[in-house]
C-alpha cells in the first residue's frame, strides 16, 4: 500500500517510506526485495484491486508459477508424467504450501519459491539451446530472482552457479565445431555462468545498494544472540524433518505445525537417490546434482551443522536453518521426478502408465491437513497511511517489522510519536514535518510539499537558526537554500534532519536523492542490461551455427489421453471430497473446548489473579546434564488483559533455588493486550541445563511478571486466595 502511493505519486523505484514511524519515514525500500510488491500492484494499476487482493493475487500466482517452473524443467529431462509428479510433489510440499503462505504470510520469500523454478526452466533451456531468446529469459529470471528476496537469493544463487558448474563438468554444455575458436568458443561454453553474472548485474541497482549501504542502518536486530532471530534456536531434528504434518487448532491463536518435508516427498527422494546408487536411474546426471544439494540442505537444518554456521559470515542472516525447507521441496520433487521416471521404465507398463495418477493422489491427501485453514475475519480494513499510524500506535510494530531493523543509525533512542503530525495524520492533511517548537521567536515558516520525497519550506527569521525536521536523517537526503546546495546536520538523539538557515527570506528544499552507491549500482544494471542485448544479438547472428544438447526423456514417460484423464480425475474427486466432507466436517483439524488445548501433553489448570489461566503444559520428564530441554505452555486469557506481561520459565533444586531458567518480552510472541478470549496461545521455551548440574529431581515453575515494576500475577485458587506467586508443575525434571 505504501509502495502504490508512492508510484502514483511519481516515485517509480523509492528508496524511503515516508509514512511509517509515526510519519518519520525510514528506508525500507532501500533494502528489502521489491518484487512481490510491485507484482502485487499490477492488478491494482490494472484492475483497481485494493492492496489486499493483490497479496492474496501474489500467493496464488506464486503457488501457479512455482508448479509452471518444476513442470517445464523436469518434463525436458525425465517426461510429461514425471513432470506431473514433481510439479505436485512441489506445490504440496507442507513449507510451500502452508508455511510460507499461510503461517508465516511470508510475501517475498514464498514468490522466491516460485521464481527459482522458472530461473532454472530457463537456465535449462539456454543449456540445450544457446538462442536469443533463451539467453533473455534466462538472465531476465535470474535477475527477478535476486530481486524477489534478500536472504533466499543467496541461497538460490548458490545453487545455480553450482548447477551452471555441474553442468559445465558432466553435461551438455558443449560449442559447435563450426563456431571459430577462442573468445567465442568460450563465450558459448560458459554461456551459462555468464547468464547468472550477467542477470545478477542486472538486479545491481538494489542489491549493491544495499551492500554499499549496510552499515548506514540497524541490522544487529536480525542476528540477535539468543533471541527469536538467533540461527541456534532454529534447528530441526532429523524426527522433524521427516514427519507428517500434523492436525491444526482451530482454538489455538497460532496453530502448531511441524517443520517437515513431506513424508511422501522425501520417501520418493530416497527411491530416486537409491537408484542413483544402484546406477538405475533415468536422466541421471540432472538429478544427481539435486540429490547432493538436498544432502547439503537436509545437513544444514540439523544440530550438528552448527559449526558451518558459526564459521560462515552471513549464514546467520538467513536466522532460520528451516528457511532452506523451500529450496528442500525443489530438489525433492526433482528427485521424485527421477524416482517416477525409473519406476515407470522398470515396471510393467499397467503398473507404470497409473503410479503417476496415484503419487499425485498421494500428495495432495499429504497436504490436506495443512488446507484446513482457521477462518479470518472478511474485512482486513483499510490500508491507508492513518491505519499504518494506528497500528504502530497500538505498539504491534514500527514500520513492517518488529525489531528496529533498517532504521538509520543515526537515531540513537527512537523517539515517540510528534503530536502535530498525528494531528496532520488523523485529518488527513500533508505533514508538517517541521519542528516549530523549536523556531526563535519572530520566525515564519510555510511548509509545502512537492512530491512525498521532496519539501520546500519559505522561511523567514531575523537570526540564524536551525530548522529541524520530523524526518530521520538517512545518506540521499539533501538540502537547498535558494538552489544552493547546503551541508546538514543530525539532531541527536532522535537522528532527526536539520537544515541550518541562516538570517533573512529564504527557500529551502529538501529531497531525497540518490547517493553515489546508488549511482554506481544503477550504472552497474545499465551495462549488464547493455553485455545482455549484446550477447542476444551475437547469438541471432550465429543461430544457424549453434548447437542443440536435446536429449529425449523415456517415451513409456510421456503419457497419453487416458493416464492424464486419470489424473485429472484423481484430483477432482481429492478436491470435491475435501469441499464436501472433509472441511465442513472437520475432520483433518482440532477445535479445542474453552479452557482446554487437545495438543497439550498435559491439563493443567492454574488461576493467575482472574486475568489469565494455564491450562496445559509439554514438559519433559529426564534430561542429562547439559543438554537443552523444551517446555511449552498453554496460556488463555480470562477476560480482556490491560498490560503486556512477560512470561518466565524456571526450574528449582529441591530448596527452591533457582538452575535454570527461560524468560520471554512475550508469552508466544504475543503481547498478552492483544490475546483474545477463545483462543489459547502456545508458549515455547527452551532451556539449557549447565554441565555440573547434580544429578536429581528439580520442579518447574512458570508465571507472568510485569518488566516495569516486577511484580509478579498471582497464582490463585477458585476463591480467589493467593497459592504463590509462580505456578509449580506437577510433573518434576529427573536430572541423570
Amino acid at each position: 500500500a505504501e509502495l502504490g502511493r508512492l508510484l502514483r505519486a511519481g516515485e517509480i523505484f523509492p528508496r524511503w517510506a515516508p509514512n511509517f514511524y509515526y510519519g518519520f519515514g525510514y528506508p525500507i525500500f532501500n533494502y528489502y526485495a521489491p518484487l512481490a510488491y510491485y507484482v502485487a500492484l499490477a492488478p491494482d494499476v490494472l484492475l483497481h484491486w485494493d492492496a489486499v487482493t493483490g497479496v492474496k493475487f501474489v500467493f496464488v500466482l506464486g503457488s501457479l508459477l512455482g508448479g509452471l517452473g518444476t513442470y517445464g524443467y523436469a518434463v525436458r529431462n525425465w517426461g510429461r508424467m514425471p513432470a506431473l509428479v514433481a510439479t505436485a510433489a512441489y506445490v504440496y510440499a507442507p513449507f510451500i504450501v502452508f508455511v510460507d503462505p499461510h503461517a508465516r504470510g511470508d510475501l517475498a520469500e514464498a514468490f522466491s519459491f516460485a521464481v527459482f523454478p522458472l530461473a532454472l526452466w530457463a537456465m535449462d533451456s539456454l543449456r540445450r539451446r544457446p538462442r536469443a531468446w533463451n539467453w533473455l529469459l534466462a538472465t531476465t529470471f535470474v535477475a527477478l530472482l535476486i530481486l524477489s528476496h534478500n536472504l533466499m537469493a543467496l541461497v538460490f544463487a548458490a545453487i545455480l552457479a553450482g548447477w551452471g558448474v555441474w553442468q559445465l563438468v558432466f553435461s551438455s554444455v558443449s560449442q559447435s565445431p563450426t563456431i571459430r575458436a577462442g573468445w567465442s568458443e568460450r563465450l558459448l561454453r560458459y554461456r551459462l555462468l555468464l547468464a547468472i553474472l550477467i542477470g545478477i548485474g542486472v538486479a545491481a541497482f538494489f542489491w549493491l545498494t544495499v551492500v554499499l549501504e549496510q552499515n548506514a542502518v540497524n541490522l544487529g536486530s536480525l542476528i540477535g544472540e539468543g533471541d527469536n532471530f538467533d540461527y541456534r534456536n532454529h534447528f530441526l531434528s532429523l524426527v522433524e524433518l521427516l514427519s507428517p504434518p500434523a492436525l491444526l487448532d482451530w482454538a489455538a491463536t497460532e496453530p502448531d505445525f511441524s517443520l517437515g518435508m513431506g513424508p511422501l516427498q522425501w520417501i520418493l527422494a530416497a527411491i530416486g537417490v537409491a537408484a542413483i546408487v544402484t546406477g538405475r536411474a533415468t536422466g541421471k546426471k540432472q538429478a544427481t546434482y539435486f540429490a547432493v544439494v538436498a544432502g547439503i540442505l537436509v545437513f544444514l537444518m540439523l544440530p550438528v551443522s552448527q559449526v558451518i554456521w558459526d564459521s560462515v559470515p552471513f549464514l546467520p542472516f538467513l536466522q532460520f536453518p528451516w528457511r532452506l525447507l523451500g529450496p528442500t521441496a525443489f530438489a525433492l520433487a526433482i528427485l521424485s521426478a527421477m524416482a517416477t521416471a525409473t519406476m515407470m521404465s522398470a515396471l510393467a507398463r499397467p503398473v507404470g502408465r497409473w503410479l503417476p495418477a496415484l503419487l499425485i493422489g498421494l500428495f495432495i491427501l499429504g497436504a490436506l491437513p495443512l488446507s484446513q485453514l482457521p477462518p479470518w475475519p472478511p474485512d482486513f480494513g483499510p490500508t491507508t497511511a492513518l491505519r499504518v499510524l494506528k497500528e504502530e500506535l497500538a505498539g504491534k510494530w514500527l514500520g513492517t517489522t518488529s525489531t528496529s531493523d533498517f532504521v538509520p543509525t543515526t537515531v540513537d533512542i527512537v523517539p515517540g510519536p510528534e503530536n502535530t503530525l498525528l494531528a496532520d495524520f488523523f485529518a488527513g492533511r500533508t505533514l508538517d514535518r517541521v519542528n516549530r517548537a523549536a523556531l526563535p521567536a519572530e520566525t515564519t515558516v510555510v511548509s509545502e510539499q512537492i512530491t512525498p520525497l521532496k519539501y520546500r519550506y519559505e522561511v523567514e527569521s531575523d537570526s540564524n537558526f536551525a530548522l529541524r525536521l520530523f524526518l530521520f536523517d538517512f545518506p540521499g537526503w539533501k538540502a537547498s537554500i535558494d538552489g544552493q546546495v547546503t551541508s546538514t546536520e543530525v539532531g541527536r538523539p532522535e537522528g532527526f534532519l536539520v537544515v541550518p538557515v541562516e538570517a533573512g527570506k529564504h527557500v529551502v528544499e529538501v529531497a531525497f536523492r540518490d547517493t553515489t552507491a546508488r549511482k554506481v549500482a544503477t550504472i552497474i544494471s545499465g551495462l549488464s542490461l547493455l553485455l545482455v542485448g549484446l550477447y542476444a544479438l551475437w547469438l541471432r547472428r550465429n543461430r544457424s551455427h549453434l548447437p542443440v544438447c536435446e536429449t529425449s526423456p523415456p517415451a513409456e514417460t510421456e503419457g497419453g489421453a487416458s493416464e492424464l484423464m486419470a489424473i485429472s480425475a484423481v484430483v477432482i474427486l481429492l478436491f470435491a471430497v475435501n469441499a464436501l466432507l472433509v472441511e465442513p466436517r472437520g475432520w483433518l483439524r482440532l477445535d479445542s473446548p474453552n479452557l482446554t488445548a487437545i495438543p497439550a501433553e498435559n491439563d493443567f489448570f492454574a488461576d493467575l489473579d482472574g486475568q489469565i489461566a494455564l491450562i496445559g503444559y509439554d514438559a519433559p520428564e529426564r534430561a542429562a546434564s547439559g543438554s537443552t530441554v523444551s517446555l511449552t505452555a498453554y496460556w488463555q486469557a480470562l477476560g480482556p488483559v490491560e498490560n503486556n506481561y512477560q512470561v518466565f520459565v524456571h526450574l528449582l533444586n529441591e530448596r527452591g533455588h533457582l538452575v535454570a531458567q527461560a524468560d520471554a518480552l512475550n508469552p508466544g510472541e504475543f503481547p498478552t493486550e492483544r490475546w483474545p478470549v477463545n483462543r489459547y496461545v502456545r508458549d515455547e521455551h527452551k532451556i539449557t541445563l549447565a554441565d555440573d548440574l547434580p544429578s536429581g529431581n528439580y520442579q518447574w515453575s512458570i508465571g507472568l511478571w510485569l518488566a516495569e515494576d516486577g511484580t509478579r500475577l498471582p497464582h490463585v485458587d477458585a476463591a480467589g486466595r493467593v497459592i504463590d506467586s509462580g505456578i509449580h508443575l506437577p510433573n518434576d525434571l529427573t536430572v541423570e
